[in-house]
Parts: C-alpha cells; structure tokens; sequence
C-alpha cells in the first residue's frame, strides 16, 4: 500500500498532518518538507505504527538478521 499523507486545515488556521500506510522514521521523513515549509511544529503525536516499526527492527537484530 502505497503512504498517503493527509493534511487538515482547521479554521483557526491549525494544520494537522497524519501519514497512512507508513511505519517508523518514514512517517517523519515524508513530512519533514511540509513542517519545514509550515514553520514550528507545536506538537507531534505518534500512531502505534510508528512505534511497531522500531520494535520490528529490533527483533530483526536480536535474531542476528
């Protein structure tokens, strides 16, 4: 499934972006350009999938692959 980022733009003129189909740093990397254009990032939530992905990589390097 291919990532799709989905950017909501509240009245107040607050901008929400939330990654789909991403796990991991990749979520982070495929908006960095769009927080760097916005300016500061006032707060950042991460979804379970973020976190699934390190727990990933680490069994991967616990069993030696």
């Amino acid at each position: 499934m291919p990532s799709e980022i989905e950017i909501v733009v509240a009245l107040d003129g607050t901008v929400t972006i939330e990654v789909k189909g991403s796990t991991g740093v990749t979520c982070l990397d495929l908006t960095r350009a769009i927080e760097n254009a916005l300016g500061e990032v006032e707060s950042r939530s991460c979804k379970t999938e973020f976190y699934e992905a390190a727990t990933e990589a680490e069994q991967v390097r616990q069993s030696g692959g």
